[in-house]
Order: structure tokens, then sequence, then C-alpha cells
């Protein structure tokens, strides 16, 4: 009857240590997802902010287009003239 004692005991410890390691795996799974989604957000946002740049640039370049479109309008009704 000893030894049936020893080995539940022996398992019981065992299934303690499984479960407290059980619970640690799930925290740093929890602390990974958390990362993660931490991770998509600064990316979205980041994304966000390289397509207003991105159109920012396009309106500079398509009003700077327009202003030589402009001067070389000018300049040619001044030559007519």
């Amino acid at each position: 009857m000893h030894e049936l004692e020893r080995a539940k005991r022996a398992l019981e410890n065992q299934v303690e240590t499984q479960k407290t390691h059980i619970e640690e795996l799930e925290d740093e799974l929890q602390v990974t997802e958390d990362a993660k989604l931490r991770l998509e957000v600064n990316m979205q946002a980041l994304k966000a902010q390289i397509e207003r740049d991105l159109q920012n640039k396009e309106e500079q370049g398509e009003e700077g287009k327009r202003a030589l479109i402009r001067q070389v309008l000018q300049r040619a009704a001044r030559r007519r003239y």
C-alpha cells in the first residue's frame, strides 16, 4: 500500500508541475498575442501615415506641375504680344 501511496503522490506532483507549466505557457502565449496585436495596430498606423504622406507628395507634385504649366502659358502669352 505504501508503494501505491508514493506512486499516487508522485503522479499528483507531476500533475501539479504540468499544470504550472501549462499556466506559464498560457501566460507567455498571452504576452505574445498582446505584442502581436500591438504590432498590428502600429503597422496599420504606419501604413495609414505612409498613405497620407504619399497622397501629400502626389498633391504637391500636381500643384508643381500646374504651376509650371501656368508659367509656360504666361511666357508664351507674353511672347505673342
